[in-house]
């Protein structure tokens, strides 16, 4: 009897960042650019603390907007107006609570990232 094989945990991650990010841009749909404020044709899904900080806040919706891609990549000053904005979205305890979060590390676990997978997961029609 064949055994399934199981996806190894990077590419779980990086599914799971995929679609979380996918999810993100459907729910800001509406909104501009969070460090800009202009409204572009194509969009990211953009970390206010860099996953590079911190793993716990990769997933966190508080911690990831709607960001044009040139904030995203390219502009190093971007934080400033999405700092300033964020505080707006969620206010300035959450935006404080994410910063004093930024170096927390966390191992997510392959049942943690299957349910991400499956709980943010946008139907086809999206």
């Amino acid at each position: 009897m064949k055994t399934k094989k199981l996806t190894p945990l990077p590419k779980l991650l990086a599914k799971a960042q995929e679609v979380v990010n996918k999810w993100v841009r459907h729910r800001d749909h509406e909104e501009p650019c969070i460090s800009c404020g202009k409204h572009q044709q194509k969009y990211d899904a953009g970390h206010y603390v860099p996953v590079s900080k911190s793993s716990f806040l990769r997933f966190h919706l508080w911690n990831l907007n709607k960001e044009c891609g040139g904030c995203n990549c390219f502009d190093e000053g971007h934080l400033i107006g999405y700092r300033q904005n964020l505080v707006k979205k969620i206010g300035e305890e959450n935006v404080k609570w994410l910063e004093e979060n930024r170096h927390t590390v966390k191992r997510w676990t392959r049942q943690e990232l299957e349910w991400i997978i499956t709980n943010y997961t946008l139907p086809k029609s999206y």
